[in-house]
């Protein structure tokens, strides 16, 4: 049996600062956010998504229609994140988290993990229950651990 192996990769194209970042998870095959985001990265799409992860990154709240945690209903998805393009009806989802607890306990990351075409209003709990399943897998640790050494000198 062999250990799945992630990797998490900063989104090229974006202001990454020392407060804030937007990362996506690769190395599954059910870890489709990477995949389709390099189908679209040089599209208007593309654009208009790291626009939106800008946005985030800048310090802006939740802007309906363009980002926004899931801060109502179940806890366990409270982590969860969607960077959304209403256009073309598409999702990007993820999960918040604060990788660096020693060194800088205030950067928080969105870790991309699916992508989904949604056409309804209600967000699917399936794709919430696939990103917190990610969140919580040991390999997504160790990938974290890896891209995010938190040690002090």
């Amino acid at each position: 049996m062999s250990l799945l192996s992630l990797t998490v990769e900063l989104v090229a194209g974006v202001g990454h600062t020392d407060k804030r970042g937007v990362a996506i998870l690769r190395g599954d095959d059910d870890l489709n956010a990477g995949p389709q985001y390099d189908k679209i990265e040089s599209s208007s799409l593309g654009k208009r998504l790291r626009h939106r992860m800008g946005l985030w990154i800048s310090g802006v709240q939740d802007m309906r229609g363009k980002f926004h945690r899931f801060k109502a209903g179940d806890a366990k998805h409270r982590d969860c994140f969607a960077f959304i393009d209403l256009e073309e009806k598409v999702r990007l989802y993820g999960f918040t988290c604060h990788p660096l607890p020693i060194t800088n306990q205030r950067f928080e990351l969105v870790v991309l993990t699916t992508h989904a075409f949604k056409k309804e209003n209600e967000t699917d709990k399936a794709e919430l229950e696939r990103v917190v399943m990610w969140r919580n897998h040991m390999a997504t640790r160790q990938a974290l651990r890896e891209k995010f050494p938190d040690k002090k000198d």
